[in-house]
């Protein structure tokens, strides 16, 4: 074990250090670090190491709508989006990957940066926070809407988007995303 660390600390070393300087520091940090958390951060480490996929296909669906909000009427439009969130973290449990809000900018743009398991969490999505984008499209307009995903996803979406005019956006064959951690 002492070997093994030893072999990862001189191969991640730059040549500043000289061995007789890594083993000084290694007899010191051993003196004074306990076994079982050097061990134990030692296994850890050696875990993380060896697993050569960290990373897993990516099969996200995300839809980035850019909202322009309309003149007089950005205290409204802002006072709905913590009723997005909140419908959002209240029913989409399992199919959301992220959602937030980004601005509004300094000539009233807001984006909403969301992403779906597939294709159906997005059609669930929309019907969860349907009254709220109604109510918030008084308020804005949607000047720009991008999604992107695996293209399959993206065919059972152009229906239900047609009315938006949406740009499409298939996903380049090797795309990735980390794996979620336990």
């Amino acid at each position: 074990l002492y070997s093994s660390i030893t072999s990862y600390i001189i191969k991640d070393l730059t040549m500043n250090f000289s061995l007789l300087n890594l083993a000084a520091i290694l007899a010191t940090a051993s003196a004074f670090t306990p076994a079982r958390l050097v061990a134990k951060t030692t296994t850890t480490t050696a875990l993380r190491m060896s697993s050569s996929t960290w990373y897993e296909d990516d099969k996200v669906v995300t839809l980035v709508p850019k909202f322009k909000i309309k003149e007089g009427m950005k205290e409204q439009y802002i006072a709905l989006l913590p009723k997005f969130v909140e419908l959002v973290k209240a029913n989409e449990e399992g199919s959301c990957v992220h959602y937030g809000f980004v601005g509004p900018t300094e000539d009233d743009f807001v984006i909403c940066r969301e992403g779906y398991n597939d294709a159906a969490g997005l059609l669930k999505h929309l019907d969860n926070v349907g009254d709220v984008l109604n109510e918030a499209l008084q308020y804005a307009d949607i000047v720009d809407l991008y999604v992107q995903g695996p293209a399959g996803e993206l065919e059972k979406l152009k229906e239900a988007l047609a009315d938006f005019g949406p740009d499409y956006y298939p996903l380049a064959e090797g795309s990735l995303r980390s794996k979620a951690t336990p």
